[in-house]
């Protein structure tokens, strides 16, 4: 799989105090501001996530998914991963699980243009 087409990071799925990370990368050839990109789907073992409360982590911040089509100022480096925060999620540290991520991509040099980057992996949970 090439790094443009890969949306899961390498650092995979992680239990955290308060919830789960889970790693992911940006599916595009340059760096792009995060308010372009959109979690469209997330699914673990088949069964849709509810990311109402889901938050984006990257560079020492944390914020809101719902507010990511503000993050104009805020870009994403190709060669770095972000974590997309699932608070309350709890998974047992060791298992594996069927992780399904769907990330959307509009550069704002192509107008109109918005590329669907899906990827699923089985992933072991990491302390």
């Amino acid at each position: 799989m090439l790094p443009v087409e890969r949306v899961i990071g390498e650092e995979g799925l992680t239990a955290v105090d308060g919830g789960l990370k889970l790693a992911m990368r940006l599916p595009w050839y340059r760096s792009l501001p995060f308010s372009v990109v959109e979690v469209g789907s997330l699914s673990i073992d088949g069964q849709d996530v509810d990311l109402a409360d889901a938050q984006i982590e990257y560079d020492g911040e944390r914020w809101p998914l719902a507010s990511n089509g503000e993050r104009v100022d805020t870009f994403w480096f190709i060669r770095d991963s972000a974590f997309l925060f699932l608070p309350n999620r709890t998974l047992d540290v060791g298992s594996e699980h069927e992780v399904a991520l769907n990330l959307f991509v509009s550069p704002p040099y192509i107008p109109g243009m918005k590329r669907t980057n899906p990827q699923t992996d089985t992933l072991r949970v990491a302390a």
